[in-house]
């Protein structure tokens, strides 16, 4: 629905060959409850015939549906009529997992060739929001929490005071662990969306995804 013409569909990019194809409404509004899975990955989506840096939210098996459809977000929601999510059928062809960091533990200090997790910085020490909004922002990102690489959103970025470190909010966890992180390159990577991997590396899907009956999100 847009605001110029009620119950009108959103305007959306025109779909090439290729491209990931969206959920028809049919599949979406079947009668009974779905599956759903939260589970937050970082992905590249086929749309407008090129890969998109973009973060899968959601996946959904429809009522009596033998496939998966996922909610994927690729920027932050603005004025602009253009919508930037969207439910669409899962293939491997269209949407592909991003592959997390391989790399090995720095060996310099703090680190000594073992990976430690991102700094938290208390709240109430993370300063105040710029009256203009310029810290505020919309960056996928790897985050070093829990001795795991974790899909996550940054919303914000600012520097408490002259002599201190960048800090970052940041999202994830299915959106259910927020927290001001130091911003170190080394446990808070923002992907650079001019990036596409040559290889997408290896899948972190539901079980079902694959074939089965009726799977449980991949650990």
């Amino acid at each position: 629905m847009t605001s110029a013409v009620p119950f009108s569909r959103p305007v959306r990019s025109p779909e090439r060959p290729g491209d990931a194809e969206r959920a028809p409404r049919e599949l979406m509004t079947l009668p009974g409850p779905s599956r759903d899975v939260r589970r937050w990955r970082l992905v590249e989506i086929r749309l407008g015939g090129r890969w998109r840096l973009a973060l899968l939210t959601v996946w959904r098996r429809p009522p009596g549906s033998g496939v998966w459809v996922v909610h994927v977000r690729w920027a932050p929601d603005t004025d602009s009529v253009v919508q930037p999510w969207g439910w669409f059928l899962y293939t491997e062809d269209t949407v592909r997992p991003l592959p997390e960091p391989q790399d090995a533990a720095p060996t310099a200090a703090p680190f000594l060739g073992r990976w430690r997790d991102a700094v938290a910085v208390p709240a109430e020490l993370a300063g105040a929001p710029a009256e203009d909004g310029t810290d505020r922002c919309w960056r996928l990102a790897w985050i070093r929490t829990g001795g795991h690489w974790r899909s996550g959103l940054v919303t914000a970025r600012r520097r408490p005071g002259p002599h201190l470190p960048w800090i970052a909010h940041v999202r994830w966890g299915e959106d259910n662990d927020t927290a001001w992180l130091i911003a170190d390159p080394t446990t808070l990577r923002p992907v650079d969306p001019a990036t596409t991997p040559v290889e997408p590396g290896a899948t972190d899907l539901p079980v079902a995804a694959a074939g089965t009956d009726d799977g449980e999100a991949a650990r």
